[in-house]
């Protein structure tokens, strides 16, 4: 178990580190004819902070350090989401769709929400059941806190749009669906963390410590961003396109603004 949780952690932090590559090349190859994108320099500030978590603690787990149930049963529920949405933008960065679509409401989408608030209620049943044993180094994890609200709100307005955009598109965005999905699991995943750190099973290092609370402000501005987009009323490498179409298009869709060359 301690060494699956631990090569799970190092495959996502590659994949997060490729999401940054990836978006960060599409600007540089835009930039002259579309400008800055709040969205994609939000998107690399999360990935570069986001990567690194996840390369420490999975170097930690195959070093011999201490597992837990939960972190593993959170990274390998989102996993697969996460693979998902980066082998979408892979394509869609070499030319291609980058994208799927999903006719109707499928059953396996329609369990979703229930199987996500099963999983959340077990996740919560678990953390209550064993209770912290170092309350007073709270102060060590509370940058994960935070980014579990911050994630928590994130994927909150993704799931919102893919709900709102579900009737006038006749489906679902596989690429929305997965960047959905990835946000919440990303908060229980940090959840976990903070839960097994302050029972003094994952240490908490100096160099973790600060690439979580760097994590906290790209977070924050990831979040503004998204926001923004939900509301309709910010404009994001949209030039010729309408600013109610430009929203749609990076949320509903699942694709960074940089992807809307």
């Amino acid at each position: 178990m301690r060494i699956l949780a631990g090569v799970l952690n190092l495959v996502i932090g590659f994949v997060y580190v490729q999401y940054g590559t990836l978006t960060f090349l599409d600007m540089r190859r835009n930039w002259r004819r579309m400008g800055f994108s709040h969205f994609g320099a939000a998107w690399i500030a999360m990935t570069v902070t986001c990567g690194p978590h996840h390369f420490v603690h999975g170097l930690h787990l195959l070093s011999g350090g201490s597992e837990g149930v939960l972190d593993l049963v959170t990274v390998a529920v989102g996993f697969p989401a996460g693979v998902i949405w980066f082998l979408l933008r892979l394509e869609a960065f070499r030319g291609g769709r980058g994208d799927r679509f999903i006719s109707g409401s499928p059953l396996w989408v329609l369990a979703l929400p229930t199987a996500f608030g099963m999983f959340l209620t077990a996740v919560a049943a678990a953390f209550i059941a064993r209770g912290v044993r170092m309350p007073g180094e709270l102060v060590l994890v509370a940058p994960n806190a935070l980014l579990v609200v911050i994630y928590g709100l994130i994927g909150y307005y993704l799931v919102r749009t893919q709900v709102a955009n579900r009737r006038p598109l006749g489906g679902w965005s596989v690429s929305g669906l997965a960047l959905a999905v990835i946000f919440p699991t990303c908060a229980l995943m940090h959840a976990a963390y903070g839960y097994y750190a302050l029972g003094g099973r994952f240490p908490v290092a100096l160099g973790g410590l600060a690439i979580d609370w760097l994590a906290v402000p790209a977070g924050l501005y990831f979040l503004w961003v998204v926001h923004l987009l939900y509301r309709g009323n910010f404009l994001d490498w949209n030039g010729a396109r309408g600013l109610e179409s430009a929203a749609s298009d990076v949320i509903a869709t699942g694709e960074p603004a940089v992807g809307a060359a």
